[in-house]
C-alpha cells in the first residue's frame, strides 16, 4: 500500500500545541481542585458550550475554563467542541479534540458523528494535510462511520492530484464501496479527474473514468467533458474525440440536485476553492445549475477570484437570469479591488440591455460602481439613461460621479455636473461639497473653494472637521491667516467637539509655515475646555523644536495662569510627546525650566538627559 503523504510542516507544531491543551482536560493523576458549581456538572457544561459555540472568544475561555478545572469531557461535548472550532477555521485544534474521542470498538464510547469526521476530513484534505486526513479516514472506516460526498471527495480528489495518486485513489475507492452509498459516486468521479486534469496528468485522468466504471463509480458527462477538454487543450483530437464517443455510449447524465447539494455543503464548510473548481465543471460544459446556487457561490468566489466570480455571473446572465443584489454588490467590490472596471462595464452593460434596472435605487448602484471603478464616462451614460427614463438620479449617485470625476482631476466635467444637479432640482449635501472643497483646496484653487464654503452656510448645510481642514490648511498655505481665523471661529460657534478638530489642525498648519506669533495669539484666545487642550502641546512641541524654548516657556505661563484646570493634563502630555523631538539640546532646555518650576520631580526619565546634556 502506497503511504499516506506527509503532513505540511506547517501544521506539525499548531497540532501539538493543540493536543497539550485538548489532552489536558483528561483525568489528572493528581488530585483536580475543587471545580466551580458550573464546572461540577457536565451536562450543565455541555449546554454552556452549545450556547456559546457561535463566538469564538467566548467558546475559547470556555474551553480554557474546563482545562483548568481539570473538567473530563463526555465524547459528545468532546465532538461539539471539535465541531464549533472547526466551524471557526481552528483546525489544529479541532483534529486534537477529535483525536481524543473514544474509538467505537473500544467500547468506551458513542460512534464517531459523521458530519465532524467528513467535515474534517474535507478541512484536512484541502489545507493539504492529507497524513491527517488519512487517519481521520481510517478512523471512520473502522467505526463503520460513511463518507459522504464532500469529505471523501475532497480527500480523494487532493490524493488524485498527487503523482503518483492513481493507484492510491482506487484503493480508495475500493475500500469506500464496501461503507455504504452516502458518496454519490458519480460526483466523487467527476472531481477525482478534475484534480488530475488540473495537475496536466490528463492520461492518468483517462484511466480513471474506465477504472472507476467498472468499480461501480459511474463518471457522468461533466467527468467525460472534463477529461476530453484536457485533451483538446493539449492538441490531442484524436484522443478528444475517442473520449467523446465514450461519453456518448457509457457516461450518464448528470443530476443537478447532486451538484447542488455538493455545492451548497462545499460553501457552507467554506471550502471555497474545492466549490469553484467544481462549479466551472459544471458551467463550462454548460450544465443546469440553480440561480440559489449560483448566488452563494459568486459570492463566495468573489473574495479571491475576480475572474472565476465574473464567469459564473455571465453564465447566469447568458441563461436569461439576473443576479441576486447581494452578490452583484460582492462580485462589484471584488472587481473594483482588482482594477478590473472593463469587466464590470461588460456585465452592467448586459444587465442595462435586459432591463436589469427598474427603479433609481438599481441604477445608482450601476453609477457608483462604475465611478468607484474610474469609468466615469461610462456612469455619465447611465446617468443620462437614467433621465431619458424619467428616473431622475438622487443625491448619492452624483456624489459617486463627482468623486470619481474629481479623483481623475477632470475638474470641468465635475463643474459641469454641479451645475446639472441644480438643473434637475437635486441640492447638494454635505458629500458634495467636501468633495469640491476638498479638490479645490488641493490644487489651490482657493477662491472656488472659499465661494464653495460660503455657498454651504448659504444653503443650511453645516460644514463638518473634513470642510473646516481642508479650508484652514489652504488657507494657512496661502499665508491668508486672518481669513483662516475666520473660518475657525465659524467652526467655534458651530460645535466645540468639531472645533477642538479644527484647531488642532489649525495650530499644525500655522507651526508648519513658522508663523508661530499667530498661532500664540490664536491659542490665547481659544477657550480652555478639554477639547483645545491638545492644541497647546501641539503648540509647545513646534516650539521646541525649532529652539523657539524661551517662547515655549512664556506660553506655558500663560497656561498656568490662564487653564490651571487643564494644566497639568497638557503638561503630561507635552512630556510625553517631546520623546519624539529633533533637538535633545532644547529639549533639556525646556527639562531644565520645568524642573526649576518644580514641574518635573527627580524621578522623571528626562532629568537623566539633563544631567548628561546640561
Amino acid at each position: 500500500m502506497v503511504p499516506p503523504p506527509s503532513t505540511p510542516r506547517s501544521l506539525l507544531p499548531r497540532v501539538a500545541a493543540a493536543a497539550v491543551r485538548a489532552v489536558s482536560t483528561r483525568h489528572h493523576p493528581h488530585p483536580p481542585p475543587r471545580p466551580s458549581p458550573a464546572a461540577a456538572a457536565p451536562p450543565a457544561f455541555h449546554a454552556h458550550l452549545a450556547s456559546v459555540a457561535s463566538h469564538l472568544p467566548s467558546l475559547l475561555a470556555a474551553l480554557s475554563r474546563a482545562r483548568a478545572a481539570r473538567l473530563p469531557l463526555p465524547p459528545a461535548t468532546r465532538a461539539l467542541a471539535a465541531s464549533a472550532l472547526l466551524r471557526h477555521g481552528r483546525l489544529p485544534d479541532a483534529l486534537a479534540h477529535f483525536g481524543l474521542l473514544p474509538d467505537p470498538g473500544s467500547g468506551s464510547g458513542p460512534p464517531l458523528p459523521a458530519p465532524l469526521c467528513n467535515a474534517l476530513l474535507a478541512a484536512l484534505a484541502s489545507a493539504g494535510s492529507l497524513a491527517h486526513a488519512r487517519r481521520v479516514l481510517d478512523r471512520m472506516l473502522a467505526g463503520a462511520v460513511e463518507p459522504d460526498t464532500v469529505g471523501f471527495g475532497v480527500f480523494v480528489k487532493a490524493v488524485a492530484r498527487r503523482d503518483d495518486g492513481l493507484a492510491e485513489v482506487l484503493r480508495l475507492v475500493e475500500a469506500v464501496s464496501r461503507r455504504g452509498d452516502r458518496a454519490n459516486r458519480s460526483v466523487v468521479a467527476a472531481m477525482v479527474v478534475d484534480g488530475m486534469c488540473r495537475e496536466g496528468r490528463i492520461e492518468d485522468a483517462w484511466r480513471a473514468l474506465e477504472e472507476m466504471r467498472l468499480r461501480g463509480w459511474k463518471p457522468d458527462f461533466v467527468a467525460y467533458r472534463t477529461v476530453s477538454v484536457g485533451f483538446s487543450k493539449a492538441g490531442r483530437a484524436e484522443e478528444e474525440g475517442r473520449i467523446l464517443k465514450q461519453k456518448r455510449k457509457l457516461g450518464v447524465a448528470p443530476r443537478k440536485e447532486d451538484y447542488r447539494e455538493c455545492l451548497l455543503s462545499l460553501v457552507s464548510n467554506r471550502l471555497i476553492v474545492e466549490a469553484k473548481e467544481i462549479a466551472e465543471a459544471v458551467v463550462s460544459g454548460d450544465f443546469p445549475i440553480d440561480d440559489d446556487v449560483m448566488n452563494a457561490l459568486i459570492v463566495s468566489v468573489s473574495e479571491f477570484d475576480a475572474d472565476a466570480a465574473s464567469m459564473f455571473c455571465k453564465f447566469m446572465m447568458g441563461k436569461g437570469r439576473f443576479p441576486s443584489a447581494e452578490m452583484l454588490v460582492r462580485l462589484c467590490e471584488s472587481l473594483c479591488k482588482n482594477m478590473k472596471g472593463d469587466e464590470m462595464w461588460e456585465i452592467f452593460r448586459v444587465l442595462l440591455d435586459k432591463g436589469y434596472c427598474k427603479n433609481a435605487r438599481g441604477y445608482h448602484l450601476v453609477v457608483s460602481f462604475l465611478s468607484k471603478a474610474g469609468k466615469v464616462r461610462e456612469a455619465y451614460d447611465v446617468l443620462k439613461e437614467m433621465k431619458r427614463k424619467r428616473l431622475e438620479p438622487d443625491i448619492s449617485s452624483y456624489n459617486s460621479l463627482m468623486e470619481a470625476l474629481c479623483r481623475d482631476d477632470l475638474l470641468r466635467p465635475a463643474k459641469k455636473l454641479w451645475d446639472e444637479m441644480f438643473t434637475s432640482g437635486c441640492s447638494p449635501n454635505l458629500q458634495t461639497y467636501n468633495i469640491l472643497i476638498t479638490k479645490f483646496a488641493e490644487i489651490g484653487e482657493s477662491k472656488e473653494a472659499q465661494q464653495l464654503f460660503d455657498h454651504m452656510f448659504q444653503k443650511g448645510v453645516a460644514p463638518d472637521c473634513a470642510t473646516y481642514t481642508s479650508v484652514i490648511t489652504m488657507l494657512c498655505q496661502e499665508n491668508k491667516y486672518e481669513q483662516a481665523l475666520e473660518v475657525f471661529n465659524k467652526s467655534l460657534i458651530q460645535d466645540a467637539e468639531v472645533s477642538g478638530s479644527v484647531l488642532a489642525v489649525f495650530m499644525r498648519a500655522l507651526c508648519k509655515q513658522g508663523n508661530f506669533k499667530a498661532a500664540l495669539r490664536v491659542m490665547c484666545c481659544a477657550p480652555s475646555n478639554a477639547e483645545y487642550l491638545n492644541s497647546h502641546v501641539i503648540l509647545l512641541k513646534s516650539l521646541t523644536d525649532v529652539g523657539e524654548v524661551e517662547m515655549a516657556i512664556e506660553h506655558i505661563k500663560w497656561i498656568r495662569s490662564n487653564c490651571s484646570s487643564g494644566f497639568e493634563n497638557i503638561m503630561n502630555e507635552l512630556m510625553a510627546s517631546l520623546s519624539t523631538s529633533t533637538s535633545i539640546q532644547h529639549v533639556t532646555k525646556l527639562i531644565q525650566y520645568l524642573y526649576s518650576q518644580k514641574l518635573v520631580d527627580e524621578a522623571d526619565p528626562w532629568i537623566k538627559f539633563i544631567g548628561v546634556y546640561a
